[in-house]
């Protein structure tokens, strides 16, 4: 199944969750009724009522009223919270705290290289780290309303407990969950389930209001009260059981299909076995102490919270089960290492250590977007594979984002995790394609900041241009990263200065423009998602105005670029577009084609990614520029493209 295929699915289930939601709010309501009825039965007052009749009564139907109106406020109190707060709303409600990107704890920067090396592998944004500092459990979560706003959360027994190959197949896991669009549904989960919760927690707390009135020696009050509580701590129950219910038929498969996803991408079927087997061994297994705990379930890697009926109820098949369906005859090797590992711990340990020293410890007014200057380093590469690529990484390309990262310099990546330094990389880039305007540049920086950043910001151009184009986007989004733990006044700042440097020299390239379209897209508060757009007859504006881009940055003779561009065009309109081409697109006209575009259901962002990959490679002289445009075009439309891998070397 593609990765358009993965994400239409996961926004179908989004229309399950709802049918499960309505038939639970349904059976909730109505035990609402029952319950209520046969208390006041019960005292004496119904005696002469049928319950026909009280259930057409205007009591039945307040009370039916109540009860949905307090659902409806437990989910969209929540929904609105989780809305404004992204990923990190749902991070921060687990008890996480953000992990400082410039650490020198060796478990902490094993687990920021693996999670940028995933990153880069899969052409997704960097997710922001965060640490459950009190939680001994294994497990891991990741969460966001789309891709620029994802955080990754561990617990600090997943730090503790796994190897850097078993914390490779935990993330690997988590980054499936991305690319297979789980995030939103899950998010979503959280919404409107925290109505029903809501009436199990009032449940709860009416169980124990109910139980003091028993035990308290005021007759007039104990019959009433303890009806009342036992009545409301029934309807609890149920709507506890629908929740976990609800979740626990829509997470099940989806964690089969990340750990399958995470074993393809990793190439490593003994990484998240392994990682499944410890939680199998370890005292605390993947539980969670939050008090969220409940609300969270179906985020995580393992099961947070014993349930009855487990089968029945739990998020998570148990490891058993999933360490099988990864490979049958894994469980006996895995128990034989854990008993090794646990016999050679210290020695695991040092060696650990040794392993360790390897991970390093280091719009736009006034302005048109105009072609890049054409590069001349080729690379060979398919269309056909570029597009089956789209968020589906391969073990090569893991391979390479490893070899990738380990290739930028690290004095680069030292400056990229400072939170007080990481703007000079966004500013360093921006540098590189500057006709002119150097010295104003500078000034312009330091005026905005400081003589140390613009002094940085001067070492990042100057080794971004000795490196090369092929890390300039993984280190943009690892610059990104970083920025995202400042506060909202900085991002404001930083947003402004690259607007400034953007717009200098009065021409914006197709690189400068999509390098400032990420930057907003990450640093800007979280947007309430908008409604998808199911047809292209509203977008010709918006597809002539990418395609033109595109085809205008291809460094083409002008005829060729129209025979292109009408052949392009044909495919979605037949009105003639040919007036798209006459002058490069405004930035704000860029802007807003990307904005709709991105609405796009999945199915359809398809031919528009297609139509993209063609353009880059349709003269057969595809650069790495073009390339690394390409893969952030795709990033803005959030269709992540991994890295084109180099072309393997010739026998002599």
């Amino acid at each position: 199944m593609s990765f358009y295929e993965n994400q239409h699915r996961a926004r179908r289930q989004t229309g399950v969750l709802v049918a499960y939601f309505v038939a639970a709010v349904v059976l909730i309501v109505a035990a609402v009724n029952l319950v209520l009825y046969a208390a006041l039965f019960l005292m004496g007052d119904q005696q002469k009522l049928a319950l026909g009749d009280w259930l057409q009564s205007p009591a039945s139907a307040g009370i039916a009223l109540i009860t949905l109106l307090v659902i409806a406020a437990g989910s969209l109190l929540r929904i609105a919270q989780l809305g404004r707060g992204g990923g990190v709303a749902v991070a921060l409600m687990a008890g996480g705290v953000p992990l400082d990107p410039n650490t020198r704890d060796l478990k902490e920067r094993t687990l920021i290289n693996v999670t940028e090396e995933m990153a880069i592998a899969s052409g997704t944004p960097v997710p922001r780290i965060f640490i459950l500092r009190n939680e001994a459990g294994i497990n891991a979560f990741v969460a966001g309303t789309q891709p620029s706003n994802t955080v990754l959360a561990v617990t600090q027994g997943t730090l503790d407990n796994l190897t850097r190959e078993e914390l490779q197949g935990v993330i690997g896991h988590e980054f499936s969950h991305i690319l297979n669009g789980d995030m939103g549904m899950n998010l979503r989960l959280i919404g409107i389930l925290a109505g029903i919760l809501l009436i199990g927690q009032i449940g709860e707390f009416l169980l124990r209001g109910g139980v003091r009135a028993r035990s308290s020696r005021n007759s007039k009050g104990e019959l009433p009260l303890a009806l009342m509580g036992m009545a409301l701590i029934a309807v609890g129950y149920i709507g506890l059981f629908f929740g976990r219910l609800i979740k626990a038929a829509i997470a099940r498969q989806r964690e089969f299909l990340a750990d399958a996803s995470s074993v393809q991408f990793t190439r490593n079927p003994d990484g998240i076995a392994g990682a499944l087997y410890a939680i199998g061994q370890h005292g605390n297994h993947a539980l969670l102490t939050t008090r969220h705990a409940e609300d969270m379930s179906h985020l995580c890697f393992g099961q947070t919270l014993k349930v009855k009926f487990g089968g029945l109820l739990a998020t998570h098949p148990p490891v058993d089960e999933r360490i099988k369906a990864i490979d049958p005859n894994l469980l006996p090797r895995l128990k034989a290492r854990f008993r090794q590992r646990t016999l050679s711990a210290g020695v695991s340990a040092g060696n650990q250590a040794a392993t360790g020293s390897a991970e390093t410890a280091a719009g736009f007014a006034g302005a048109s977007v105009a072609a890049d200057a054409v590069d001349v380093t080729p690379i060979a590469a398919s269309a056909d594979n570029i597009k089956a690529s789209i968020g589906t990484p391969t073990p090569q390309h893991a391979d390479y984002a490893h070899q990738l990262h380990d290739s930028i310099p690290a004095p680069l990546l030292q400056i990229a995790h400072d939170p007080a330094l990481a703007e000079a990389v966004l500013y360093g880039l921006l540098f590189l394609h500057l006709r002119s305007h150097g010295n104003e540049s500078v000034q312009l920086i330091q005026n905005q900041t400081s003589a140390a950043c613009a002094q940085k910001a001067v070492e990042s151009y100057n080794a971004l241009k000795a490196a090369g184009e092929a890390i300039r986007l993984p280190l943009l989004d690892i610059a990104l990263s970083t920025l995202k733990s400042v506060d909202a006044a900085a991002q404001n700042r930083i947003i402004a200065t690259c607007q400034q440097l953007i717009d200098i020299d009065q021409r914006v390239s197709l690189s400068e423009f999509i390098y400032g379209y990420l930057i907003r897209q990450a640093l800007n508060p979280p947007q309430r998602p908008q409604r998808s757009i199911k047809s292209f007859q509203t977008l010709e504006a918006s597809l002539a105005t990418l395609f033109s881009a595109i085809v205008q940055s291809s460094g083409e003779p002008a005829e060729a670029q129209a025979r292109n561009f009408k052949r392009i065009m044909v495919t979605f309109t037949k009105a003639d577009c040919s007036a798209y081409l006459q002058m490069a697109p405004s930035p704000r006209q860029m802007t807003t084609a990307l904005d709709q575009l991105n609405r796009l259901t999945p199915l359809l962002k398809q031919p528009v990614i297609d139509t993209c990959v063609d353009c880059a490679l349709h003269d057969g002289k595809t650069t790495q520029r073009e390339v690394e445009v390409l893969r952030a075009v795709c990033e803005a439309l959030e269709c992540p493209l991994p890295p084109v891998l180099p072309a393997p070397a010739r026998a002599a």
